[in-house]
This record gives structure tokens, C-alpha cells and sequence, in this order.
């Protein structure tokens, strides 16, 4: 247990709920029952399935992913076995990828392809989305169905190589930006839940989309160096208008799940996720402005006290908790934030995939964590004080300021948090340092979730033996 004194400072979400809080969305039809489709309108098609993912990943992925990795701890409230990585509450999310949410893009790109005169726009939408999709998906489980998914033509799906999974995204949002037509017909509003129909941002996402898998994918595959060199200048996410996000609401019905969980079971009383000692030390040693804001101190703590624990320690009154403020009902669940691609350009420039050389990276950098900061709502003040104090990037310091940085920016998105630490450094040197917790289940730490029980059971393409949680993954170098 990690205690600090600041100053200056005055079971996973059920799959009934998820469905439920998809149920109360009403506009554009998105109450549709995607295992019965087999025909069907492409934009409510491609609303049901974005609302699936994004509860899915603001959701029933984010407990088990962010406590197993120790990004949060859970103060044993959900029992030691949770932080060890037991995945019991993870074995639902395949199911929906593939029968709700992959299954209706398919659909839905179907019949876009049908349609006369053929919308591209729409097209586009729908490929980017599915390259989205299926990249998390395999960075979440490594080898999955691609090729033959979701098609209800083939009964075992053959896994396809995380490798090949990622160059396959790859493909698909090149096809789609060449597709992209200001003359074409795109889903707008209310279907559309991240921009509108709006294109030019549409086309933006899929630009950083790629430039973050080929970011993800170039330490494992070095050829990669080239495409993401010749992707310095295009337009990508610049502005907080371009992120991609869907945003909640404090209307009942539309709030974040996150919200949802804790006023259902927990009467609006923050008690399942804490702080946990890994964050906590790339926050505290530095004076870090963000500490206040992702923390609130324990019911019987001393004002401005904080206090951290360890992936299995017990909750004591005085334990910090992760702030309600960031599980409030309007929190939108983000998928690419403004502050991670300025993050991800320092790197590409530090690096040398792009030019400027190390003072275009550590301008860029400070920009990034000023956006960091700023978002969240800390003042320009200390925003600015804490960035003076940062040190300048040099050729022998630039991955480890980078690295804690781009994972600190991801406090909340803790599927993106754990692709950053897992491609951060070799094994055993990744940033921030983890320990295996005691009593795990496996000897290593936790870089893969578990295949559901009835794919392995059901499908005979399953890989075998099947990978234990701490075996890597193929980008995992």
C-alpha cells in the first residue's frame, strides 16, 4: 500500500445491461435483433453495431482488462482471483464481436453494395468501422477469425495470424479512403453516432487508424518504417472535433455505462476500483497534476491524502478510488483522442519514421501532454508549470518520457493502455514495470485474453494448444 499526502488537493457490467442501456437508444432504429437479421436498413444496421462496441469497450472489456493489467486495482471487491486474471467476465464480449457487431456490418455493407446508385460514403463508413473493430479484436486474443468471420457461410472459422489480421485492417481502410466521394450518400445523423456523415473526419480516423496500427505493428514487422514515413503530412485527427467518441449523456437511458453500473448496484457510491501503486508511480514522483483528478481520496481519508494498492491488496477506508468524476453519465467512451495521435507524432518523429529530428519531437510531445492535461480540465497554469519541468527528449531518454506519457494519456481507455504497454519494450522492459501478482494463474503477466470456452470447445480451427494468458502475442515484441 502506497500512501501520499497532497497539499494543494482539498462483477464485470452485466450483458442484461448492456443490451438494456443499447435497448434505450431509440433514435434511428437501433432497437434491432442482430442475431435475426438477414436484411436490413445499412444505417441502422451500422448504429446498432457501433452503439455494441462502444458499450462493449466502456464496458464489460474495461473491468476485467483494466484490473488484470493493473491499471486499476480492485481492492479485492472483486474477489483476488479477478486480479490474478481470471477472465470469467470477458467470455460474453467474443460472442457479441462476432454475432452482433461484425455480423451487422457485414449485413449492412451488403446491402450497401446493393443499393443503386451505389453509396460509396457509406461503403467507406462501414470499412472503416469493421478495420477498427477487428483490429482491437486482435489485439485483445492475438489469432481470430477474419477471413471467413461472421460470413454464415462457414460453420469453424479458420484464425488468421494477428500479422496477417492487421495487414488485413490495413487494406481496408486504404480501400475505403479511396472510396470516400463528396458527391456519395453517407449515414448521417442520428445513425452515425461519432461524426454525422461528416467524411472529412471520417476520413481523418481512418488515416490515424492506420497510422496507429502500423505504429503498433513496426516493431514487429520492420518494413512498416516506409508506410508510416509516407504518412507524415496527411491529414489526420487534429482538432478535439476530430476525435472519435461516442458521447453520453445525463439523460437517463444515455448514460455512460460506466455511470449506469455504479448507480444500479452501487447506489452511486464509487466502491469498486481503486487506485492502483503502478500508476500511481508515474504520478506521484513527479508532482503530477493529473493525480487529484483520476483519484478521489477514501471515504476516511485526510483531506488531500492518497493512497494506493497493489494488484491483490485489500480496500482499507483510507484507499483512493478512481475519481466519479470520470465515471460520470456524460464521460464520452473514446476511441481516438486528439492528445494520443500528438503522442503517437512525437514518437513517429523521435523515432526518425518522420522528420524534424528530437526538437520537432519534444515540441510535439509537450502539445500532447498539454492536450492531455487540458482535456481533463486542469488549468492552463499548472498545466504549463508541469510541463516546464519535464525534460527535454534526447536520443537516450526519448522512449521512456514518451512511454509515460502515452500511457498515462490513457488512464480511461484501458484497452488502448494495454496495446501502449505491451509494444512499449521488450519483454520484461516494458514501461511502466509490472510484477506478476500472487497467486496468479499463470507464471507471466497477462498479455492475451482467453479464447471463449465454447469456441474452443465448438470450433476445431481454435488454436492448440491454446495460448495461456502471458503467452505474446505476435506484435508483442
Amino acid at each position: 500500500m502506497h500512501r501520499f499526502s497532497l497539499p494543494f488537493v482539498r462483477r464485470a457490467l452485466s450483458a442484461t445491461l448492456v443490451l438494456s442501456l443499447a435497448g434505450c437508444f431509440q433514435d434511428g432504429g437501433l432497437n434491432v435483433d442482430p442475431n435475426r437479421s438477414t436484411s436490413a436498413d445499412a444505417a441502422q444496421l451500422f448504429s446498432g453495431a457501433s452503439l455494441k462496441w462502444s458499450l462493449l469497450r466502456v464496458g464489460e472489456l474495461t473491468w476485467p482488462v483494466a484490473l488484470s493489467t493493473q491499471m486499476w486495482a480492485s481492492g479485492a471487491r472483486w474477489g483476488l482471483a479477478q486480479a490474478q486474471y481470471d477472465q470469467t467476465r470477458v467470455r460474453s464480449a467474443w460472442g457479441a464481436i462476432y454475432t452482433d457487431i461484425l455480423k451487422n456490418l457485414l449485413i449492412a455493407s451488403k446491402e450497401a453494395e446493393l443499393a443503386t446508385p451505389k453509396p460509396n460514403n457509406t461503403i467507406a463508413q462501414l470499412k472503416i468501422y469493421t478495420a477498427f473493430v477487428y483490429s482491437q479484436t486482435a489485439y485483445l486474443w492475438g489469432d481470430i477469425p477474419f477471413t471467413e468471420a461472421a460470413t454464415g457461410a462457414v460453420d469453424n472459422p479458420r484464425f488468421d495470424s494477428q500479422q496477417s489480421v492487421l495487414n488485413g485492417t490495413i487494406a481496408l481502410l486504404d480501400s475505403a479512403i479511396a472510396m470516400i466521394d463528396a458527391n456519395s450518400r453517407a449515414i448521417g445523423a442520428p445513425n452515425d453516432l461519432y461524426y454525422s456523415g461528416d467524411m472529412a473526419k471520417w476520413r481523418r480516423f481512418a488515416t490515424s487508424l492506420k497510422f496507429r496500427i502500423l505504429m503498433t505493428m513496426v516493431d514487429a514487422d520492420a518494413s512498416k518504417s516506409a508506410a508510416i514515413t509516407a504518412m507524415q503530412g496527411l491529414p489526420m485527427i487534429a482538432a478535439r472535433t476530430d476525435e472519435m467518441k461516442v458521447q453520453y449523456s445525463a439523460q437517463a437511458g444515455r448514460q455512460n455505462p460506466r455511470f449506469s453500473f455504479t448507480q444500479i448496484f452501487r447506489g452511486g457510491v464509487q466502491q469498486d476500483w481503486y487506485a492502483s501503486n503502478v500508476v500511481f508511480a508515474q504520478l506521484v514522483p513527479f508532482n503530477d497534476p493529473r493525480l487529484p483528478v483520476y483519484y478521489q481520496p477514501g471515504p476516511a481519508a485526510s483531506p488531500g491524502q492518497f493512497v494506493s494498492l497493489n494488484s491483490v491488496e485489500s480496500f482499507t477506508p483510507t484507499a483512493s478510488l478512481v475519481s466519479l468524476n470520470l465515471l460520470r453519465p456524460d464521460l464520452p467512451e473514446m476511441s481516438f483522442s486528439l492528445s494520443e495521435q500528438q503522442l503517437l507524432e512525437a514518437e513517429a518523429i523521435a523515432r526518425g519514421f518522420w522528420s524534424g529530428g528530437l526538437t520537432a519531437a519534444d515540441a510535439r510531445y509537450r502539445t500532447g501532454v498539454r492536450e492531455s492535461m487540458t482535456a481533463l480540465g486542469i488549468s492552463l497554469t499548472q498545466t504549463d508549470a508541469f510541463i516546464s519541468t519535464l525534460p527535454a527528449l534526447t536520443p537516450t531518454n526519448f522512449r521512456l518520457e514518451l512511454n509515460r506519457q502515452q500511457y498515462l494519456d490513457l488512464f480511461m481507455r484501458p484497452l488502448e493502455a494495454w496495446v501502449q504497454w505491451r509494444r512499449s519494450g521488450a519483454a520484461g522492459a516494458e514501461y511502466p514495470a509490472l510484477t506478476v501478482p500472487q497467486g496468479a494463474l499463470v507464471g507471466g503477466l497477462v498479455r492475451r485474453l482467453l479464447y471463449r470456452s465454447e469456441e474452443i470447445a465448438a470450433n476445431p480451427n481454435t488454436p492448440k494448444p491454446v495460448p495461456l494468458q502471458d503467452a505474446a502475442t505476435w506484435f508483442d515484441k
